[in-house]
C-alpha cells in the first residue's frame, strides 16, 4: 500500500490543498510551524478516524479548521488488494470509492490495512525523536529485550507481563534462600513427614497389610498392562480405518494412471508455442503499422513543395549565401561607419560645449593665433595679481591666528586670577572663622569668676587669704592665661594671611595680561594695513578679468569660458581635425552603400520566389539567412522521410522473415510431439500434466500409508476390519471389569491400616501432614502457573524471532553496517539475547554501544522488521525529524540506507534539515514553506476578487488579467 495523493479540504492550517506523493522517498521540508505535525495528524485521522474531544484532552491536537471550512479530506492509496482507492473522512462521512467512483464497503479500510490500528502504527511504522532518545534511559539489563520486543507486535506488554511473573515467582522460592513462603512450606512439610515415618515404624499389624497392599497393586498393575496392550491395538485398529479410505484412493488413482499414455515433450515446449504464437502476432502487428507508415510519409513526402526549387537552385543557393555572408559584413561596417559620423558630430558638439565656444565664429588661421598670444599676456598678468593676493591674504591670516593666541593668553590668565581671588576670598573666610571673638568667650568667664571670688574674699576675709581667695586667684590668672594665648594665636593668622603667596601671584598675573593686550593692539594694525593692500589688489584683478571676456568674445567663445582650457588645450584645433574625421567616414559610408545595392540586385531571383515586405538590409540578410535555413532543413526533412521510409522497408521484411521461423518452429514442435494441430498438442500437454497430478497424489497417499501398506493388503474389506475393532473394544471392557474387584480389596486395606492407627497423636500427625500438603501442592501449583506462563512468554516471543532471523537478521546486518561505515559487520540475535560483531570481531553488549550506535541499530533493527513484514502488511513509514542528534556522517550515511530502502517502500519524512533538503532530487521534495507562500498570495487574490466584485471601475485591464 503506498499514499499516492493527499486532498486536504480543512485540517489545521491546511485548506483546500493538495499534494502529490512519490512512491518511493517524498521528503517534507519546512522550519517550525510549516504544517510538518498537521499533515502527519492528517493521514493518521483519514486512514484510523479523527481524534475526539476527550481525546483531545491528552493532548491530540484536532486541527479542526478555524474560518468553517469542511473538516477533513482524502487520500488516494495505490497497490492495495482493491486496486487505487480514495479513503475520505469528514466530521460528517466516510466512505472509500475506487477511481472510479464505485463505493465499496466501509470495512474495506480496515482490510487494506491488515487489522492494524493506530497504536501499533505509531509503534512500528512512524518513526520519531522519542524513540531514539528511550533508548537513553534503558538499563543494561532491559536494552536485549527492548530490541527483542522490536520483532513482534505488542510483544512489550508480554514482556512486562513475564517480569512481573519472575518477580514474584523469585519471591515466593529461591532455591538457596530460607525466608521465601514455599522455601519455608518445604522445610516444615519434610520435618513432619519424618515425624510419621517414625511412628510408623512402631506398628506391627501395618507391615502385614502393607504386603497385602502391595499384592494387590501388582495384580492391578498386570491388568493394568493388559489395558493397555489391548487399548494400543485397539488404536492400531483405529489407525487402519482411518487410512484404509487413503488406501481405496490410492488404488483409483494408479488405475487412472494405468489408462493415460504420456508423452514426451520438450522441456518448456509450451513456452516456446506461446512465445512463437505472440512473436507471429507482434509481427504482424508491425507489418500493419509500417505499412501505413510507408503510405504516410510517401505522402508527406509529397507535401513538400520547397524541396524541387531547393535542388534546382543549390549553386545558385551557395552563391547566394555566400554574398550574403559578404554583405552582413558590410552592413556591419556601414553601420559602425554611421556611428562614427554620429560620434564625430558628438565629439564636435561636446568639444564646442566645453570649451564654450561659437563654431560659426571660430577660425584656424594666422590671426587666431595672435589673439590667443595676447591672451597669454592677460592669463599671465592675472596669475600675478593672483599669487599677490594670496600671499597677502595668507600673511593677514598668519596675524589673525597670532592674534587669537594673544587673545587666548589673555582670556587664560584672566582665568587663573579669578582663581586665585577665590583662592584668596577662601582664605579670608578661613580667616575671620580661626579669629573669632568667641574664641575669647571662655577664658573670659574664667577671668571673670575669678576676680569675682577674689573681690568676695577680700571684702569678707578678715584675717587674711582664705583658700576661696587662692582658688579664685588662681582661676582669674587661668582666665588671663587663656585670652593672653588666644590672642597671641590670632595675630599669627593675620600675619599668615597678609604674607600669602597669592597676593604676588595676583600681581604678576595682572602684567603679563596688560602685556599681551598691548601686543594684540599691534597684530590688529598688522591686519588692517593688510586688509587695504587686498582691496587694491581685488580692484586691479576685476579690471584684468574684464579686459580677458572682451578678449575672449573677440575670438568668438562664451564670456563665461575657462581661458585656461582655451590656451593649453586649443580645442579649436581638436574641433577641426574632428570635422576632418567625419568628411572621411562620409565618404567610406558612400563606398559601402554601393556594394550592399550591388547584392540586393545578386539574390534578385531568391526575393522573387520567397518575397519579403520590410527593404531593410538586415531584415533583408535575416530573410535570406531563414530563407536557407528552411530550405535546408526542407532536404533534411525530405532525407530523414526517405531514411525511415526504407527503415519501415527493412523492418516489414525481418519481420515476414521472422514469421516463417516461428511458423517452422512450431511445425518442428508439433512433429517431436507427433501432434497434427495446437489442439492435439495442448490435449497431450494436459495429458500429462494429468499424470503428474496422479502421481502426485499417489505419493502423498504413500506418505500417509507409511509403515500400514501389508497390513491394508492383508484387509479383505472394510466390515472385517470395523468388526475386529470392535471385538477389541468389548476385551477391553471386559478387563477393566476385573480390575473392580481388586481396586475394592485395596481400598478395604487402607481402611484396616487406617482403624489400626488407634494413637490419636498419629492420626492428628498424618491430617496435619496432609493439610501441609495441601499447602504445598496449592503454593507450588501457583509458584509453577506464573512460572510456566513467563517461560512461555520468553520461548513465544524468542520463538517468534527465529522464525524470520535468517533474513531479517541478514537484512539488519546490511543495513547496520552501512550506517556504521562498516565499522560494525554483524548482529547476532537468538534466545540468550542480542550482541553486535565489531570489524575487528570483538563482540560488543548494547549496552556497551554509544548512545549514537544504538540509536543506528535501533533504525537498523526496526528497518529490518518493516521488510521483513512485507508479506503481512504493507504499510508507508513515517519518519518525524528522527535524525536530528545526528552528527554530519551519522546522517549521510542514514540518508544513503533510507534512499535504498525507498526503491521497495514508501517513505515520508518530515524534517527541517537543510542536509536533508541538499542529500535528495528536488524532484522527492515538496518545500512546505513556499506551499504556505504560495496559499498567502492565493487568499491575497481571492481577497482582490472580491474587492473587484466591489468596485470593478477602480481595475485596470492588467490587474484583471493578473487576477
Amino acid at each position: 500500500m503506498k499514499i499516492k495523493t493527499l486532498d486536504i479540504y480543512g485540517y489545521g492550517k491546511w485548506v483546500n490543498q493538495k499534494f502529490d506523493i512519490d512512491d518511493g522517498l517524498q521528503l517534507f521540508y519546512g522550519q517550525n510551524e510549516a504544517g510538518k505535525s498537521t499533515l502527519q495528524s492528517f493521514i493518521r485521522s483519514i486512514l484510523f478516524g479523527f481524534p475526539t474531544k476527550r481525546r483531545r484532552v491528552n493532548q491530540l491536537n484536532r486541527y479542526e479548521p478555524r474560518h468553517g471550512e469542511v473538516y477533513g479530506g482524502r487520500i488516494l492509496l495505490t497497490d492495495t488488494a482493491y486496486q487505487d482507492v480514495w479513503i475520505e473522512r469528514t466530521s460528517k462521512i466516510f466512505t472509500v470509492t475506487t477511481e472510479n467512483g464505485e463505493r465499496l464497503a466501509d470495512d474495506t479500510l480496515e482490510k487494506i490495512l491488515g487489522g492494524l490500528d493506530e497504536t501499533l502504527f505509531d509503534n512500528f511504522y512512524a518513526f520519531n525523536l522519542q524513540n531514539l532518545q528511550e533508548l537513553a534511559t534503558i538499563d543494561a539489563e532491559k536494552i536485549s529485550d527492548y530490541f527483542l520486543s522490536i520483532g513482534t507486535l505488542g510483544s512489550d506488554k508480554f514482556l512486562e507481563i513475564a517480569k512481573q511473573y519472575e518477580k514474584e515467582t523469585d519471591a515466593m522460592y529461591r532455591k538457596q534462600a530460607q525466608n521465601r513462603p514455599l522455601n519455608q512450606l518445604l522445610v516444615e512439610y519434610e520435618a513432619m513427614a519424618e515425624n510419621v515415618y517414625h511412628m510408623e515404624l512402631n506398628m506391627s499389624r501395618y507391615d502385614s497389610l502393607i504386603e497385602q497392599q502391595t499384592q494387590q497393586e501388582q495384580i492391578i498393575n498386570q491388568l493394568n498392562q493388559e489395558i493397555d496392550y489391548l487399548d494400543k491395538e485397539l488404536r492400531v485398529k483405529d489407525k487402519l480405518l482411518g487410512r484404509y479410505d487413503i488406501y481405496l484412493k490410492d488404488r483409483l488413482a494408479k488405475r487412472e494412471l494405468e489408462q493415460l499414455v504420456y508423452t514426451h515433450i520438450p522441456d518448456k515446449a509450451v513456452e516456446i508455442l506461446e512465445n512463437n504464437l505472440k512473436a507471429i502476432k507482434e509481427s504482424q502487428t508491425l507489418i500493419i503499422q509500417h505499412e501505413e507508415r510507408l503510405r504516410n510519409l510517401s505522402g508527406e513526402l509529397g507535401t513538400l513543395t520547397r524541396l524541387n526549387w531547393a535542388n534546382n537552385h543549390e549553386d545558385d543557393r551557395r552563391l547566394w549565401i555566400a554574398e550574403t555572408q559578404k554583405t552582413k559584413e558590410v552592413q556591419a561596417k556601414y553601420e559602425r561607419t554611421i556611428e562614427r559620423i554620429q560620434e564625430q558630430n558628438e565629439t564636435m558638439l561636446q568639444l564646442a560645449r566645453r570649451g564654450q565656444f561659437y563654431p560659426e565664429k571660430v577660425f584656424q588661421n594666422l590671426e587666431y593665433d595672435e589673439k590667443v598670444e595676447e591672451g597669454l599676456g592677460i592669463q599671465s598678468q592675472l596669475d600675478d595679481l593672483l599669487k599677490q593676493h594670496d600671499s597677502i591674504k595668507a600673511e593677514r591670516k598668519v596675524y589673525i591666528d597670532q592674534r587669537k593666541e594673544q587673545q587666548n593668553f589673555s582670556a587664560i590668565v584672566r582665568q587663573q586670577v579669578a582663581k586665585l581671588e577665590n583662592q584668596r576670598l577662601n582664605e579670608e573666610a578661613q580667616l575671620t572663622q580661626s579669629t573669632s571673638l568667641n574664641h575669647y568667650f571662655l577664658g573670659l568667664i574664667f577671668l571673670i569668676v575669678g576676680v569675682v571670688i577674689v573681690a568676695i574674699n577680700f571684702f569678707s576675709a578678715e584675717g587674711g587669704p582664705s583658700l576661696y581667695g587662692w582658688l579664685g586667684l588662681a582661676i582669674a590668672l587661668l582666665g588671663l592665661l587663656s585670652v593672653v594665648y588666644i590672642f597671641i594665636e590670632h595675630r599669627k593668622h593675620h600675619k599668615t594671611f597678609k604674607n600669602s603667596p597669592i597676593i604676588e601671584k595676583i600681581t604678576e598675573l595682572r602684567q603679563k595680561e596688560q602685556q599681551y593686550g598691548e601686543q594684540s593692539k599691534a597684530l590688529g594694525i598688522e591686519i588692517n594695513e593688510r586688509e587695504s593692500a587686498l582691496e587694491a589688489i581685488s580692484a586691479e584683478l576685476e579690471s584684468v578679468s574684464s579686459q580677458q571676456k572682451r578678449w575672449l568674445v573677440a575670438i568668438g567663445f562664451y564670456p563665461t569660458a575657462d581661458p585656461e582650457i582655451i590656451l593649453k588645450t586649443n580645442p579649436v584645433k581638436h574641433y577641426f581635425e574632428a570635422k576632418a574625421q567625419r568628411t572621411q567616414f562620409e565618404e567610406e559610408k558612400e563606398t559601402l552603400n554601393k556594394k550592399i545595392v550591388e547584392w540586393r540586385a545578386k539574390i534578385q531571383p531568391l526575393l522573387e520566389r520567397f518575397p519579403l515586405i520590410d527593404e531593410g538590409t538586415r531584415p533583408l540578410i535575416r530573410h535570406v539567412e531563414e530563407v536557407e535555413v528552411a530550405l535546408t532543413r526542407s532536404q533534411e526533412r525530405g532525407k530523414a522521410i526517405e531514411e525511415r521510409m526504407e527503415n519501415s522497408k527493412q523492418i516489414i521484411e525481418s519481420n515476414r522473415t521472422l514469421i516463417k521461423e516461428s511458423e517452422e518452429a512450431i511445425k518442428q514442435l508439433f512433429e517431436a510431439t507427433d501432434s497434427e494441430n495446437e489442439l492435439i498438442f495442448r490435449q497431450k500437454v494436459d495429458t500429462n500434466q494429468l499424470i503428474e497430478e496422479l502421481t502426485a497424489k499417489r505419493s502423498l497417499y504413500q506418505d500417509q500409508m507409511i509403515g500400514f501398506e501389508a497390513a491394508l493388503e492383508a484387509v479383505s474389506t472394510k466390515q472385517a476390519l470395523s468388526e475386529e475393532f470392535q471385538s477389541l473394544e468389548h476385551q477391553l471392557m471386559l478387563t477393566k471389569e476385573r480390575l473392580t474387584p481388586h481396586h475394592n480389596e485395596r481400598a478395604s486395606l487402607l481402611v484396616e491400616i487406617n482403624h489400626l492407627e488407634q494413637d490419636g497423636s498419629y492420626q492428628d500427625l498424618l491430617q496435619l501432614l496432609e493439610n501441609k500438603k495441601e499447602e504445598v501442592k496449592a503454593m507450588v501449583f501457583e509458584w509453577g502457573r506464573m512460572r510456566v506462563a513467563m517461560e512461555l512468554i520468553y520461548q513465544t516471543l524468542r520463538q517468534g524471532m527465529e522464525s524470520p532471523v535468517p533474513e531479517m537478521n541478514q537484512l539488519a546486518n546490511e543495513i547496520f553496517s552501512t550506517l556504521t561505515y562498516g565499522r560494525y559487520t554483524q548482529i547476532k540475535l537468538n534466545k540468550k539475547g542480542l550482541k553486535v560483531k565489531q570489524f575487528s570481531d570483538i563482540l560488543f553488549e548494547p549496552h556497551e554501544l554509544s548512545q549514537g550506535t544504538l540509536e543506528q541499530l535501533y533504525v537498523a533493527l526496526r528497518l529490518s522488521f518493516v521488510k521483513n513484514a512485507l508479506q503481512m502488511i504493507n504499510m508507508p513509514i513515517l519518519i518525524d525529524d528522527a535524525f536530528v542528534n545526528f552528527d554530519e556522517i551519522r546522517k549521510t550515511s542514514m540518508y544513503q540506507v533510507l534512499e535504498k530502502f525507498a526503491e521497495d517502500h514508501q517513505i515520508l519524512f518530515f524534517t527541517f534539515d537543510l542536509q536533508a533538503k541538499e542529500s535528495f532530487a528536488e524532484t522527492q521534495r515538496i518545500d512546505l514553506d513556499e506551499t504556505e507562500k504560495s496559499e498567502e498570495i492565493v487568499t491575497e487574490e481571492e481577497i482582490t476578487e472580491v474587492e473587484v466584485s466591489i468596485e470593478p471601475t477602480n481595475i485596470d485591464e492588467t490587474e484583471e488579467g493578473g487576477i
